[in-house]
């Protein structure tokens, strides 16, 4: 068994640091304790939660009609992938993935020792699924996962109703499970909910990551049937056992403020790609427009003679940071993150438009 090298993750943690213009960000900016809430000096160094607190799945409940038995609560939404993936797909079994994609949740499942194969969502096409070649995939390499991202990361497309119903019906006929990473999801509004509704072997994940300002609190979820939770937990049982007291604790008083945080990270949504969308039309390069969330992922224009590693060193000597596409499977693009507040965005975008008008 070969485990992967992880490389978005490796490059995030230090050279997607670099600069000074970070457009490689995917996440809202921290918020601070007063908008949660909360007094540090209240928390509790011990506090007993066998899986999580109650607390957060009655919010759960509430907002979306599970079953706090149908509750993952995990060190990250990472974990929650981690802890689904290991449940669902045995060593020597076969994963199904997306390409362009969010490839660290398939790098995680090299652990287990599962085969890989990818489908294609063109750019052509805007990323939409072809669900009659997935259905051919699905039919040739009898996976038993299928793994997808709604928002679509890294180009923050929406699946679409047939999309939805499409995907079911695949699950249906295929008896294979679909692990689907919903981050970007609550920046819809309204928020359409989990696609775990739509069917029983639908597992959505979710987090307090990418909209509500509690990224480095490290507190996800994932939503399915008891069933499906009760083997995912053999997996964080002999992972994590349980999370941290302190992660507890601030997930449940974000989660008390759970409409405010969410109303501020789609201001930072609406706000940057307002920007970035004027941005755009000055510039030849070609995008689609995403549906909701923090990033896009443009084509490398074509003039620059170079891939997204290329237009990456270009920007890095004028101290832009921006994702190269092959971490997501696509060389010839960059993923731009534009959740940054104006007074960061405008002159990163400034500086980016600079280094491609000079290509």
């Amino acid at each position: 068994m070969e485990i992967s090298e992880v490389p978005y993750i490796r490059w995030a943690k230090s050279e997607g640091q670099l600069g000074r213009h970070l457009l490689t960000m995917s996440a809202v900016p921290p918020v601070d304790w007063d908008d949660i809430g909360l007094d540090p000096a209240d928390l509790e160094l011990f506090e007993f939660t066998p899986y999580g607190p109650t607390e957060v799945m009655a919010d759960i409940e509430e907002l979306w009609g599970i079953d706090p038995d149908g509750i993952l609560l995990a060190s990250s939404a990472s974990h929650a992938h981690f802890c689904f993936g290991a449940a669902l797909a045995r060593p020597g079994e076969t994963v199904v993935h997306e390409i362009p994609g969010y490839l660290p949740v398939v790098d995680a499942l090299s652990v287990v020792g599962v085969k890989t194969v990818p489908f294609e969502r063109h750019f052509e096409q805007r990323y939409r699924i072809d669900l009659e070649a997935l259905a051919r995939t699905l039919d040739e390499h009898q996976p038993a996962l299928l793994l997808l991202t709604n928002l679509h990361n890294p180009s923050g497309v929406r699946l679409s109703q047939e999309e939805e119903q499409g995907i079911a019906a695949l699950a249906e006929d295929h008896r294979c499970h679909v692990l689907v990473d919903e981050m970007y999801r609550p920046f819809l509004d309204p928020d359409p909910g989990p696609l775990s509704l739509r069917h029983p072997s639908i597992v959505s994940i979710g987090g307090l990551n990418k909209v509500h300002g509690v990224s480095q609190v490290r507190f996800g979820w994932g939503l399915a049937t008891p069933q499906l939770v009760d083997r995912a937990r053999r997996v964080l049982d002999s992972t994590t056992l349980h999370n941290s007291c302190l992660t507890d604790q601030v997930a449940r008083a974000a989660m008390k403020r759970w409409q405010p945080l969410r109303a501020r990270g789609l201001r930072f949504a609406s706000d940057g790609w307002e920007i970035m969308r004027d941005w755009l039309q000055d510039q030849a390069i070609e995008v689609v427009d995403p549906a909701g969330g923090l990033v896009c992922f443009p084509r490398v224009p074509a003039h620059l003679g170079t891939d997204g590693d290329g237009l990456h060193r270009l920007c890095i000597e004028q101290g832009v940071n921006l994702t190269p596409g092959r971490f997501f499977g696509a060389c010839d693009h960059v993923r731009i993150g534009f959740g940054l507040a104006p007074q960061q965005l405008l002159p990163a975008l400034e500086a980016l438009g600079r280094v491609i008008s000079s290509g």
